[in-house]
Protein backbone atom coordinates (compact mmCIF):
# COMPACT_ATOMS: atom_id res chain seq x y z
CA UNK A 1 0.00 0.00 0.00
CA UNK A 2 1.71 3.38 -1.04
CA UNK A 3 2.06 5.83 2.27
CA UNK A 4 -0.40 8.01 1.12
CA UNK A 5 -3.22 5.44 0.84
CA UNK A 6 -2.34 4.32 4.14
CA UNK A 7 -2.28 7.79 5.52
CA UNK A 8 -5.55 8.51 4.21
CA UNK A 9 -7.33 5.37 6.20
CA UNK A 10 -5.56 6.33 9.15
CA UNK A 11 -7.23 9.86 9.04
CA UNK A 12 -10.42 8.94 8.34
CA UNK A 13 -10.33 6.16 10.76
CA UNK A 14 -9.55 8.40 13.68
CA UNK A 15 -12.12 10.29 12.87
CA UNK A 16 -14.56 7.68 12.48
CA UNK A 17 -13.97 6.30 15.75
CA UNK A 18 -15.33 9.26 17.52
CA UNK A 19 -18.55 8.79 15.37
CA UNK A 20 -18.96 4.90 14.66
CA UNK A 21 -22.82 5.24 15.61
CA UNK A 22 -23.17 8.40 13.19
CA UNK A 23 -20.33 8.80 11.04
CA UNK A 24 -19.62 6.69 7.66
CA UNK A 25 -16.10 6.43 5.76
CA UNK A 26 -16.11 6.01 2.11
CA UNK A 27 -13.24 4.66 0.53
CA UNK A 28 -12.84 5.15 -3.09
CA UNK A 29 -9.80 4.06 -5.79
CA UNK A 30 -10.66 7.04 -7.82
CA UNK A 31 -12.11 10.62 -7.36
CA UNK A 32 -12.37 13.91 -10.02
CA UNK A 33 -12.91 16.71 -7.37
CA UNK A 34 -14.21 20.06 -8.19
CA UNK A 35 -13.21 23.11 -5.98
CA UNK A 36 -15.57 25.81 -5.60
CA UNK A 37 -12.59 28.33 -6.74
CA UNK A 38 -12.84 26.20 -10.08
CA UNK A 39 -9.82 23.60 -9.76
CA UNK A 40 -9.71 20.08 -10.40
CA UNK A 41 -8.38 17.45 -8.80
CA UNK A 42 -8.27 13.80 -9.20
CA UNK A 43 -6.89 10.89 -7.03
CA UNK A 44 -7.33 8.32 -4.53
CA UNK A 45 -9.63 9.61 -1.56
CA UNK A 46 -11.55 8.26 1.32
CA UNK A 47 -14.53 10.50 2.06
CA UNK A 48 -15.84 11.00 5.74
CA UNK A 49 -19.66 12.25 6.90
CA UNK A 50 -20.12 13.24 10.31
CA UNK A 51 -18.27 15.65 10.59
CA UNK A 52 -17.63 15.69 6.78
CA UNK A 53 -14.07 15.75 5.47
CA UNK A 54 -12.37 14.65 2.19
CA UNK A 55 -9.09 13.20 1.83
CA UNK A 56 -7.10 12.56 -1.07
CA UNK A 57 -3.81 10.92 -1.88
CA UNK A 58 -1.00 13.14 -3.96
CA UNK A 59 1.19 12.05 -5.80
CA UNK A 60 4.17 12.56 -3.99
CA UNK A 61 2.77 10.50 -0.49
CA UNK A 62 1.01 13.34 0.91
CA UNK A 63 -2.48 13.84 1.50
CA UNK A 64 -4.78 17.38 0.79
CA UNK A 65 -8.23 17.64 3.23
CA UNK A 66 -11.20 19.38 2.08
CA UNK A 67 -13.67 20.25 3.78
CA UNK A 68 -17.36 20.99 2.16
CA UNK A 69 -16.82 24.58 2.14
CA UNK A 70 -14.10 24.23 -0.68
CA UNK A 71 -16.00 21.49 -2.29
CA UNK A 72 -18.22 21.87 -5.33
CA UNK A 73 -18.67 18.43 -6.52
CA UNK A 74 -17.02 15.31 -6.73
CA UNK A 75 -16.97 11.82 -8.69
CA UNK A 76 -15.93 8.52 -7.26
CA UNK A 77 -15.67 5.52 -8.64
CA UNK A 78 -13.98 1.80 -7.72
CA UNK A 79 -15.65 1.42 -4.16
CA UNK A 80 -13.04 -0.34 -1.39
CA UNK A 81 -15.02 -2.18 1.06
CA UNK A 82 -13.46 -1.54 4.64
CA UNK A 83 -14.12 -4.48 7.25
CA UNK A 84 -12.93 -4.53 10.99
CA UNK A 85 -15.05 -3.55 14.31
CA UNK A 86 -17.59 -1.48 14.00
CA UNK A 87 -17.63 -1.43 10.04
CA UNK A 88 -21.04 -2.85 8.00
CA UNK A 89 -20.93 -6.05 6.95
CA UNK A 90 -19.39 -6.05 3.48
CA UNK A 91 -21.14 -6.39 0.31
CA UNK A 92 -20.78 -6.49 -3.21
CA UNK A 93 -20.08 -3.62 -5.53
CA UNK A 94 -20.40 -2.58 -9.20
CA UNK A 95 -16.47 -1.42 -9.96
CA UNK A 96 -17.51 0.48 -12.57
CA UNK A 97 -19.99 2.51 -10.58
CA UNK A 98 -19.35 6.25 -10.34
CA UNK A 99 -21.29 7.90 -7.77
CA UNK A 100 -21.91 12.01 -7.95
CA UNK A 101 -21.85 14.16 -4.37
CA UNK A 102 -21.84 17.98 -4.20
CA UNK A 103 -22.22 19.97 -1.03
CA UNK A 104 -25.48 21.71 0.08
CA UNK A 105 -26.10 23.53 3.29
CA UNK A 106 -28.71 22.54 5.96
CA UNK A 107 -29.43 23.75 9.16
CA UNK A 108 -26.67 23.15 12.29
CA UNK A 109 -28.07 20.14 14.01
CA UNK A 110 -26.09 21.77 17.20
CA UNK A 111 -28.11 23.18 19.80
CA UNK A 112 -27.62 27.31 19.55
CA UNK A 113 -26.26 27.31 16.12
CA UNK A 114 -28.94 28.10 13.34
CA UNK A 115 -26.59 29.18 10.83
CA UNK A 116 -26.92 26.49 8.08
CA UNK A 117 -23.58 24.36 7.65
CA UNK A 118 -22.23 22.96 3.84
CA UNK A 119 -22.26 19.01 3.97
CA UNK A 120 -21.78 16.38 1.29
CA UNK A 121 -24.40 14.76 -0.24
CA UNK A 122 -24.93 12.29 -3.07
CA UNK A 123 -26.94 13.00 -5.76
CA UNK A 124 -29.24 10.56 -6.97
CA UNK A 125 -31.38 12.18 -9.77
CA UNK A 126 -31.01 14.91 -12.24
CA UNK A 127 -33.88 17.64 -12.24
CA UNK A 128 -35.36 21.05 -10.99
CA UNK A 129 -35.46 19.45 -7.88
CA UNK A 130 -32.79 16.91 -6.78
CA UNK A 131 -33.16 13.77 -5.09
CA UNK A 132 -30.00 13.02 -2.40
CA UNK A 133 -28.77 11.17 0.23
CA UNK A 134 -27.10 10.95 3.54
CA UNK A 135 -25.97 7.69 4.76
CA UNK A 136 -25.52 7.19 8.35
CA UNK A 137 -24.54 4.16 10.58
CA UNK A 138 -26.97 2.76 13.28
CA UNK A 139 -26.69 0.24 15.47
CA UNK A 140 -29.37 -2.88 17.03
CA UNK A 141 -29.30 -5.11 19.35
CA UNK A 142 -29.87 -8.91 17.99
CA UNK A 143 -29.87 -12.28 19.48
CA UNK A 144 -27.37 -14.81 18.43
CA UNK A 145 -27.60 -18.28 19.15
CA UNK A 146 -23.85 -19.82 20.17
CA UNK A 147 -25.09 -23.05 19.77
CA UNK A 148 -25.75 -22.30 15.82
CA UNK A 149 -28.67 -21.45 13.36
CA UNK A 150 -30.33 -25.21 13.70
CA UNK A 151 -31.39 -24.90 17.37
CA UNK A 152 -33.89 -22.52 18.88
CA UNK A 153 -32.62 -18.96 20.37
CA UNK A 154 -35.78 -18.32 22.21
CA UNK A 155 -37.97 -19.37 24.85
CA UNK A 156 -38.02 -23.51 25.65
CA UNK A 157 -40.99 -24.65 23.37
CA UNK A 158 -41.30 -27.78 25.92
CA UNK A 159 -39.41 -30.51 24.47
CA UNK A 160 -38.60 -33.48 26.43
CA UNK A 161 -35.03 -33.70 28.13
CA UNK A 162 -32.63 -36.21 27.17
CA UNK A 163 -32.44 -39.50 28.73
CA UNK A 164 -30.98 -38.90 32.60
CA UNK A 165 -31.28 -35.24 32.85
CA UNK A 166 -33.95 -33.06 33.82
CA UNK A 167 -35.74 -30.50 32.01
CA UNK A 168 -34.33 -26.71 32.29
CA UNK A 169 -36.87 -23.53 32.63
CA UNK A 170 -36.50 -20.55 31.05
CA UNK A 171 -34.45 -19.36 28.23
CA UNK A 172 -32.28 -21.48 25.86
CA UNK A 173 -28.44 -19.74 26.29
CA UNK A 174 -28.95 -16.59 23.96
CA UNK A 175 -26.33 -13.65 23.79
CA UNK A 176 -27.02 -10.09 22.67
CA UNK A 177 -24.41 -8.51 20.43
CA UNK A 178 -24.48 -4.57 18.32
CA UNK A 179 -25.12 -4.84 14.58
CA UNK A 180 -24.05 -2.04 12.96
CA UNK A 181 -25.52 -1.52 9.57
CA UNK A 182 -25.80 1.61 7.01
CA UNK A 183 -29.06 3.64 7.19
CA UNK A 184 -30.00 5.61 4.22
CA UNK A 185 -31.85 9.45 4.62
CA UNK A 186 -33.10 11.09 1.58
CA UNK A 187 -33.66 14.99 0.79
CA UNK A 188 -34.98 17.20 -1.80
CA UNK A 189 -33.18 19.96 -2.50
CA UNK A 190 -34.09 22.93 -4.94
CA UNK A 191 -31.97 25.33 -6.57
CA UNK A 192 -33.08 27.78 -4.28
CA UNK A 193 -31.02 26.12 -1.26
CA UNK A 194 -34.29 24.78 0.56
CA UNK A 195 -33.66 20.86 2.24
CA UNK A 196 -36.24 18.86 3.14
CA UNK A 197 -35.77 15.66 4.56
CA UNK A 198 -37.35 12.87 3.62
CA UNK A 199 -38.53 11.58 6.95
CA UNK A 200 -41.87 9.83 5.72
CA UNK A 201 -40.81 9.31 2.04
CA UNK A 202 -44.57 9.01 1.18
CA UNK A 203 -46.10 12.08 2.74
CA UNK A 204 -43.05 14.13 2.34
CA UNK A 205 -42.76 13.55 -1.20
CA UNK A 206 -46.36 14.46 -1.81
CA UNK A 207 -46.19 17.31 0.29
CA UNK A 208 -43.26 18.40 -1.52
CA UNK A 209 -44.75 18.31 -5.34
CA UNK A 210 -48.32 19.84 -4.10
CA UNK A 211 -49.55 20.12 -7.62
CA UNK A 212 -48.50 17.33 -8.49
CA UNK A 213 -49.20 14.86 -6.17
CA UNK A 214 -52.47 13.34 -7.22
CA UNK A 215 -50.22 12.68 -10.65
CA UNK A 216 -47.70 11.32 -8.77
CA UNK A 217 -49.24 8.94 -6.77
CA UNK A 218 -51.50 7.85 -9.32
CA UNK A 219 -48.31 7.17 -11.32
CA UNK A 220 -46.82 5.05 -8.41
CA UNK A 221 -50.04 2.94 -8.24
CA UNK A 222 -50.50 1.99 -11.83
CA UNK A 223 -46.74 1.42 -12.10
CA UNK A 224 -46.77 -0.31 -8.93
CA UNK A 225 -44.00 1.84 -7.61
CA UNK A 226 -43.47 2.44 -3.23
CA UNK A 227 -41.57 5.09 -1.49
CA UNK A 228 -38.90 3.40 0.24
CA UNK A 229 -36.00 2.61 -1.87
CA UNK A 230 -32.93 4.63 -3.59
CA UNK A 231 -34.84 3.16 -7.00
CA UNK A 232 -38.03 4.09 -5.91
CA UNK A 233 -37.82 7.62 -4.97
CA UNK A 234 -35.58 8.11 -8.14
CA UNK A 235 -37.97 7.26 -10.55
CA UNK A 236 -40.85 9.25 -8.53
CA UNK A 237 -38.76 12.54 -8.35
CA UNK A 238 -37.58 11.87 -12.18
CA UNK A 239 -41.30 11.94 -13.07
CA UNK A 240 -42.64 15.07 -10.55
CA UNK A 241 -39.60 17.00 -12.00
CA UNK A 242 -41.04 15.72 -15.25
CA UNK A 243 -44.65 17.44 -14.43
CA UNK A 244 -42.77 20.38 -13.54
CA UNK A 245 -41.10 21.18 -16.54
CA UNK A 246 -44.33 20.51 -18.78
CA UNK A 247 -46.02 23.30 -16.61
CA UNK A 248 -43.32 25.83 -17.06
CA UNK A 249 -43.40 25.26 -21.10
Amino acid sequence: MKPGLLLILLLCTGVAQGQIRSGVRLDFQFCRLVLVNGDTLSGPVAVCFGPDLLYMGQPDGSVRTFAPASVAAFAVQGEKIMTGPGRPHAVAVDPNLVRLFRTLTWPSEHPGEQRPEPAFFEQLSEGPVLLVRRQVLTTHLTAINPAGSGRPSGPSRGAAPAPGKQMQPGFASVRYDNVVELKDEYFLAWATGELIPLRKPKKDLLTAFPQQAQQVQTYAKTQGIGYGSARELHELVSYANSLLVLATQ
